[in-house]
């Protein structure tokens, strides 16, 4: 199954019903990501939560909050509640604000097209402009390493 497009609407079914399917399954990958490198994983089931989900580094007795995001066009944004809950109407208040620790530990980023993470300590947020592209995020690519070393440091 090698060049298959992941991301089509064989279905047909309405563009916003696909996307908010195809988002689920990105978390759905990512978590199942995270326990292939090693870590035991749940996945929070409450809409609009913090974090999506939590990863358990049991031998730090560590629990880390991940906010898990995705991507398709090599951009990421360290930003939430755009639209969030009432905006629903143009003219509303954004409501948008950067992720922060009170939120979630990390955000893992999944690039949708051909599932590779980038994990992303929040901290690490704190100095960046509210967008970056995955090309200048390569230190977090792949780097799974990132979890052991935040679970010493909690």
């Amino acid at each position: 199954m090698d060049n298959v497009e992941w991301t089509i609407n064989l279905t047909r079914i309405d563009s916003g019903v696909f996307r908010t399917m195809n988002w689920n399954a990105d978390e759905m990958i990512a978590v199942w990501r995270v326990i292939k490198a090693g870590f035991p994983c749940s996945r929070v089931d409450v809409t609009n939560a913090k974090y999506d989900a939590i990863v358990d580094i049991w031998w730090a007795k560590k629990l880390l909050r991940i906010q898990i995001k995705w991507t398709w066009n090599g951009s990421i944004s360290f930003t939430w509640g755009i639209r969030s809950w009432q905006q629903i109407s143009r003219d509303a208040e954004s409501r948008k604000y950067k992720y922060t620790e009170k939120d979630c530990d990390l955000i893992l980023w999944i690039d949708t097209n051909n599932w590779e993470c980038y994990i992303i300590p929040i901290a690490d947020i704190k100095d960046f402009w509210d967008t970056k592209t995955l090309s200048k995020l390569q230190d977090y690519k792949e780097n799974w390493k990132i979890l052991i070393d935040m679970a010493k440091d909690k």
